[in-house]
């Protein structure tokens, strides 16, 4: 009998091309070494190819990088200087105008963020006009890094390719000849990248690497699944009835006895599987010979294996971007989201993020240094889940109640979680007599303080229902 196995070789090619990638690496350094000829790429330790293939078919890689990205990155970026003090009303204005441009483009630093964490590096493009920046992702899958001479010295530049149309940039960080603004006839733009280890220079280890073989394998899975529904009539098993020596072919005839039509062996084999209707495939022929019946039994016995390899499969991925399951919201332990080992889960997380934000800070301040000249602190926020502000909240009702906090520090801290606070409401710097008070102590107050009594006690009351 002859079977044909179709499924999904594409997976196979891509964990082969992997494999070869990280194989053809010296400790994974790149074969194209910064010493290479002139011109050469500078290969990455895994092919754009080949990250894209994985992107676009693993649902947890994608979706991986996407969280990361945007619980990394998709928060309030905030920009300040040692520097900076009440008098600098200019240099004031000036920081809150770029760090106004930055958030404004804080989609594009979102696109790069989910290149860099699906194959190991981004690159943006920026534009300036000495005042205001912009910035475009630039697709990570269409890009190369060259090395090329110029007046003798060695020089990067990253190449883009999108249909017939080539692009070249400098790279942020690199040297470039005052007068080096054209290459290969076309004008040079300017980008940044994100990427770069203790072994490369450019680039990174994608962060799904070390568990390719999973990963590619559930695709194989998957695709054989949709391969099976797709053409329907899924058969259940084959009787097989003496195919010995071969199958009778289906043959038809004219009407001088010419042969018209002959189906094949395997045509007739797969004709019966297509037509099976979910059922039983039988193949027969007549023999002289006696008959013998062999089943063979293509239901799929195997779910729960295959169903427990994507379990796994997930739990890797998730596991290589230090993403817990609950970030899902799917939690499989038989406790509630607000447990103190969900919270511990969440506050692992946050750390995680943090150190994550560590290389993004850096890669801000050096893009802002290298427009403005100007060596700014970078601080990102990092989401605070539901469960956990309600946490935090009732933390600052209980200090309160215990007067641990003042009245300011109360009414601050709340603001960081219940939006119809606005701090523009409140002038600190008058009645300090009422704002360092805690415990509503409203008959200490001093008399000499120029407020509303009522008012306030009313206002305290509210905030503590």
């Amino acid at each position: 009998m002859i079977f044909k196995n179709d499924l999904n070789c594409e997976a196979v090619s891509i964990e082969k091309s992997i494999k070869s990638d990280l194989e053809n690496k010296n400790l994974f350094v790149s074969v194209n070494k910064d010493t290479a000829d002139d011109g050469v790429e500078l290969l990455p330790p895994v092919s754009m190819r080949n990250c894209l293939y994985v992107f676009e078919n693993s649902s947890y890689v994608a979706k991986s990088s996407r969280i990361l990205a945007n619980d990394v990155l998709f928060n309030n970026i905030t920009l300040s200087s040692s520097d900076l003090n009440d008098d600098d009303t200019v240099l004031k204005e000036q920081v809150k105008q770029i760090q106004e441009y930055l958030m404004s483009n804080i989609d594009e630093l979102y696109n790069l963020a989910v290149d860099y964490y699906y194959s190991g590096w981004g690159a943006i493009e920026y534009v300036w006009n000495n005042t205001q920046f912009s910035l475009k992702q630039i697709p990570i899958h269409t890009c190369k890094i060259k090395r090329i001479t110029i007046n003798k010295e060695y020089v990067f530049l990253l190449e883009q390719k999108i249909n017939s149309k080539t692009k070249y940039f400098k790279i942020m960080g690199e040297t470039y000849p005052d007068d080096f603004l054209f290459y290969n006839g076309e004008k040079l733009g300017y980008a940044a990248i994100i990427g770069g280890d203790n072994i490369y220079q450019f680039y990174s280890l994608p962060y799904w690497v070390q568990d390719y073989k999973k990963i590619l394998t559930q695709i194989a899975i998957a695709e054989a699944d949709y391969k099976s529904v797709a053409n329907g009539n899924i058969s259940s098993g084959i009787l097989n009835i003496n195919l010995e020596p071969q199958i009778a072919p289906a043959i038809e005839y004219d009407q001088n006895g010419n042969i018209i039509d002959q189906t094949s062996r395997q045509e007739i084999i797969e004709n019966e599987l297509t037509n099976a209707n979910g059922g039983t495939a039988v193949i027969f022929t007549e023999s002289n010979r006696q008959v013998k019946l062999d089943y063979v039994n293509l239901t799929n016995n195997n779910y729960s294996y295959l169903s427990d390899l994507g379990d796994k499969c997930q739990q890797a991925v998730l596991n290589d971007y230090n993403i817990p399951l609950v970030r899902l919201m799917i939690n499989t332990e038989k406790e509630s989201m607000n447990s103190n080992k969900t919270q511990s889960i969440w506050e692992i997380y946050t750390l995680n993020l943090r150190n994550e934000q560590k290389k993004w800070k850096q890669f801000i301040n050096e893009l802002i240094f290298e427009l403005y000249g100007m060596d700014l602190t970078v601080d990102i926020d990092v989401p605070i889940f539901s469960d956990r502000r309600e946490i935090e909240v009732k933390l600052l009702i209980d200090a309160w109640k215990e007067g641990a906090l003042t009245l300011e520090q109360y009414i601050t801290g709340l603001s960081e979680y219940i939006n119809v606070i606005n701090l523009d409401d409140y002038d600190f710097t008058v009645n300090r007599g009422v704002w360092e008070y805690r415990n509503l102590n409203i008959d200490d107050i001093n008399p000499n303080d120029e407020v509303l009594i009522d008012e306030v006690e009313k206002q305290l009351n509210e905030l503590r229902l």
